[in-house]
């Protein structure tokens, strides 16, 4: 099984994949026009990079990916309950940093902006395209790096509990952004809990991709309900009335709650 040092040693290999990824990716703005259809194409191009140097780091270093990923089969309840809990911890979450965003508008930067002005509703193909561009890619690609060799490689020297809270906090860092940063550490605090507790990587890349698809379909959502909007007025807004985040909490607890009836891994 992997180490601490294998560990670190793939988190820093994982940042110069992301320059490479943009440095690749950059010159196709001039054939793909379209700003949602570059994106999709740009993020599945970063995927699909960061996937082949996963596989060529774990052979180079003698690591079966099945054991070492935790790409191990598990049931489907897991896998349903680790979904159904993560959309309301971020309906929850953003709701906690809302005042703060409030208060310090500068902490948006133009490029979540543009990410929700590029989730309004266009050209069915080319939406699904997007949504699941955005969604499947990030999904396979950073829950197979983080919540797979990272995580397991922590774990070896660090314990389960502080394993899960140092890659979260370095899948945080790796967003570039600070609200998205947030969000990020608090997901991968939820997914790292699954990983831990199912003793399989499948409940997280699950509950990472629905999050990611409902997160890109919430956006054109609103942007749909008030076109009258920006992206970051929107970003501004308090967003759900209040009973809808009571919902959530409730959907929440009960969506661990059964998650955890239903595991039966320790955090040892």
């Amino acid at each position: 099984m992997p180490r601490v040092g294998t560990a670190l040693g793939f988190y820093v290999l994982l940042w110069a994949v992301l320059v490479i990824a943009s440095g690749v990716t950059l010159p196709l703005k001039r054939f793909i026009p379209d700003a949602q259809l570059f994106i999709a194409t740009a993020g599945l191009i970063q995927a699909a990079l960061i996937v082949l140097a996963l596989g060529a780091f774990l052979r180079s270093r003698g690591f079966a990916p099945q054991t070492t990923l935790g790409l191990t089969p598990t049931r489907f309840g897991l896998v349903l309950w680790g979904a159904v809990g993560i959309v309301p911890l971020g309906m929850i979450t953003g709701l906690i940093l809302t005042p703060i965003i409030q208060m310090m508008p500068w902490l948006l930067s133009k490029e979540l902006e543009a990410l929700v002005r590029l989730s309004r509703f266009s050209a069915l193909q080319n939406y699904l395209f997007y949504a699941l561009a955005l969604s499947v890619g990030p999904a396979l690609s950073e829950e197979l790096a983080f919540r797979g060799l990272i995580l397991q490689g922590l774990r070896s020297r660090l314990g389960a509990v502080s394993a899960v809270v140092v890659t979260a906090l370095f899948f945080g860092v790796i967003h570039l952004d600070i609200v998205q940063g947030v969000l990020a550490f608090v997901i991968g605090l939820y997914l790292g809990y699954l990983t831990v507790r199912s003793g399989s990587i499948y409940p997280a890349l699950v509950a990472h991709a629905w999050n990611n698809l409902w997160a890109t379909f919430e956006a054109g959502l609103w942007q749909a309900a008030n076109p009258q909007m920006s992206p970051k007025d929107i970003l501004l807004s308090a967003g759900y009335p209040w009973w809808a985040y009571v919902l959530a909490g409730l959907v929440l607890i009960g969506a661990v709650y059964a998650f955890h009836r239903a595991s039966v891994r320790d955090w040892s």
